[in-house]
């Protein structure tokens, strides 16, 4: 049998200690992942000392940079990739944690070829997992090889790889919402990064998308992906979720008036 192949964990980070308590103590169970590459965007927090308390497999290396954000999260990444030393790497961010199924994959891992591998990755929101929406329907490239593909999208990047990934069961579950005032502030932090990006790319304002995207953002996740099976969680993240995209369109009309 060919033995595992060794894997690198990309992370950005920015006061991002209590997410690191909380969601990376699997990696003592993990001494596959032998190396950790941490992008730090100038936490002000505990991070630093919280990452170098993990109690981690012996040969795992600990990689600490520092890149600053400026508003291009695809540029920290593939800052990262430039610092692995491993072929294979598998990408989270600190409020992510891999159910026990994806650890025991990370930890016998065999590449079939060079595929990448996308993984479920379901949001937990007032203490209950949300199977529907559209966070329910989330699937992601997490896992690939970094000769084959490169990092896109300033806000919400991905990994855009030459072929079309290996679908999986393996799940991430997502604890970016505490509460629902941590929850709005990202929504503003976020849409704030969109609005800048579309502006920098010359998309107009429409009248008609500030109207009508918030709108149809809410009817296909609360009706069409049954986001009401989610109870009264289901509702908030859509709304909150359509807020999002109203944001982005009216900020986006506030960038032309200036």
């Amino acid at each position: 049998m060919s033995p595992n192949t060794n894997l690198s964990l990309l992370l950005l980070t920015h006061n991002e200690s209590e997410n690191i308590k909380n969601n990376l103590d699997w990696l003592g169970e993990c001494p596959n992942l032998n190396e950790i590459i941490v992008v730090d965007d100038q936490s002000t927090d505990k991070t630093i000392e919280a990452l170098k308390s993990l109690k981690l497999p012996k040969a795992t290396k600990l990689n600490i940079c520092e890149h600053p954000l400026n508003n291009d999260f695809s540029a920290q990444r593939q800052f990262g990739v430039g610092k692995a030393g491993n072929d294979w790497i598998i990408w989270l961010d600190p409020d992510e944690k891999p159910d026990q199924q994806l650890v025991k994959f990370l930890n016998t891992f065999h590449p079939a070829d060079l595929r990448p591998y996308s993984f479920r990755r379901l949001d937990t929101f007032g203490g209950r997992i949300l199977l529907h929406g559209e966070t329910g329907q989330c699937r992601l490239i997490r896992l690939f090889n970094r000769h084959q593909g490169k990092f896109i999208g300033q806000v919400h990047e991905i990994w855009q790889d030459k072929s079309a990934p290996l679908i999986t069961n393996n799940t991430l579950h997502h604890f970016s919402h505490p509460d629902l005032y941590s929850f709005l502030n990202k929504i503003n932090f976020y849409s704030d990064l969109r609005a800048e990006e579309l502006f920098r790319q010359h998309t107009p304002p429409s009248l008609f998308q500030i109207i009508f995207y918030p709108m149809g953002k809410f009817f296909q996740n609360y009706i069409f992906r049954l986001g009401f099976l989610d109870s009264t969680p289901g509702i908030i993240m859509a709304l909150t979720m359509s807020l999002h995209s109203f944001l982005v369109r009216a900020k986006l009309w506030q960038l032309w008036q200036k």
